[in-house]
């Protein structure tokens, strides 16, 4: 199995590359989940966010999403859920709760 890399750059932050794991790249995936890293303060300084899979449900949650971690320096700040319609949901209450929309 191969990893697809992509990277994006802003004037405003350090590259953020994005791993996809198992599956090919989704750019709305990426444009979402970048936009949100941004407005959020415990997560703007990310350099790395890898996806494992392709997007999925389940019966205990049936909206389709992606799953993966963010990172800062290859240390797991938070694992992630990327929903469909734009929904992020972190692994760590504190990193929900500092998002700004």
């Amino acid at each position: 199995m191969s990893s697809i890399r992509r990277n994006f750059s802003t004037t405003a932050r350090a590259l953020l590359e994005f791993i996809w794991k198992g599956t090919g790249s989704n750019s709305k995936y990426e444009d979402r989940i970048k936009a949100k890293l941004a407005k959020n303060p415990k997560l703007v300084d990310a350099d790395k966010v890898e996806i494992a899979g392709d997007e999925h449900s389940s019966p205990a949650d049936p909206k389709p999403r992606v799953s993966g971690q963010v990172f800062k320096d290859n240390r797991r700040l938070t694992s992630l859920h990327a929903y469909h319609d734009g929904t992020i949901i972190y692994s760590k209450d504190s990193i929900n709760k500092a998002q700004e929309d």
